[in-house]
């Protein structure tokens, strides 16, 4: 059974109408984000929130007709301890996918419901068990997982999973959410680099983060012409709630709208300074290779 983990308490409702929504747009975003303030915003923001008609052909005439999609009934929220858990089922979907598609394989036939599934409850039960050693931290960082996973015992599938990852030099990769598709810090440059500083002729797995949530891309060799994927554990409108799913896309720009889709450039007004309004558009971008000795 699903558990929405919403929170549509007075306060959370109250500080969304004081940005202009109104009580049923602000009450319905907050559910549909699982009581998030912060998602709450972005998809009033994105304008998903009043018309998840309009949103679902917009995501649905993205780039070209061959985004293909692949969907679990099973989301982290089906988990009752799995609400902070994205960042470390992140973790586990980029192993068991590089694991599985080592010799660059037909990623379709790694990439199923089965696979959602079993990797968010993997990530959820990985989570709980370092919760502890990252002193019980909700929404923890890659870099705070790595940590309490490293701590954990030898023979731990946390700390075999984080040994199996090799972590490209520079990291995180900080990005700005923009608009402009030549932004040297958007979301196309970021992906660009980390596919042209592979460590090898291989798919590489980028955790993205934007507080408090994260998701995992999958990006192709520079030379092939395999799918660019995106993997999210968050039941999220308008994208087949209220599972998880992947989406497999034909190229770099037509996954990179999907992400904008779940992340939405904010434009917070000319009341608010620049530096805020790039601080709340930043993320950061995690690319992992698998390791080899």
């Amino acid at each position: 059974m699903l558990l929405i983990m919403a929170t549509t308490d007075d306060e959370s409702i109250g500080m969304l109408m004081s940005m202009g929504f109104s009580r049923d747009q602000s009450s319905q975003a907050l559910i549909e984000c699982g009581g998030h303030v912060e998602n709450a915003i972005n998809l009033l923001l994105s304008g998903i929130g009043s018309n998840n008609d309009t949103a679902q052909q917009h995501h649905n005439n993205n780039d070209s007709s061959s985004v293909q999609v692949v969907h679990s009934d099973i989301s982290q929220y089906s988990d009752s301890l799995g609400r902070s858990a994205c960042t470390m089922i992140a973790l586990s979907m980029a192993h068991r996918f590089l694991l599985s598609n080592s010799n660059n394989n037909n990623p379709q036939s790694v990439i199923s419901s089965t696979f959602l599934s079993v990797s968010i409850q993997e990530g959820i039960q990985l989570y709980n068990s370092i919760r502890n050693n990252a002193n019980g931290v909700e929404h923890t960082s890659v870099e705070e997982l790595i940590s309490a996973c490293l701590a954990q015992d030898t023979s731990s599938a946390a700390k075999s999973i984080i040994k199996s990852l090799q972590l490209f030099d520079s990291s995180p990769r900080q990005g700005i959410l923009s608009n402009q598709s030549d932004n040297p810090l958007g979301l196309g440059a970021v992906l660009s680099r980390c596919q042209t500083d592979a460590i090898d002729d291989s798919y590489i797995a980028v955790v993205i983060t934007k507080s408090p949530e994260t998701i995992l891309v999958l990006l192709p060799p520079v030379s092939s012409s395999t799918s660019y994927i995106l993997l999210d554990s968050h039941p999220r409108p308008p994208q087949l709630a209220p599972g998880s799913y992947a989406l497999l896309h034909p190229t770099l720009s037509s996954l990179i709208d999907s992400i904008k889709q779940i992340f939405p450039v904010a434009d917070l007004g000319d009341g608010v300074s620049e530096m805020m309004t790039m601080m709340y558009n930043s993320f950061d971008a995690y690319p992992f290779q698998l390791r080899h000795e």
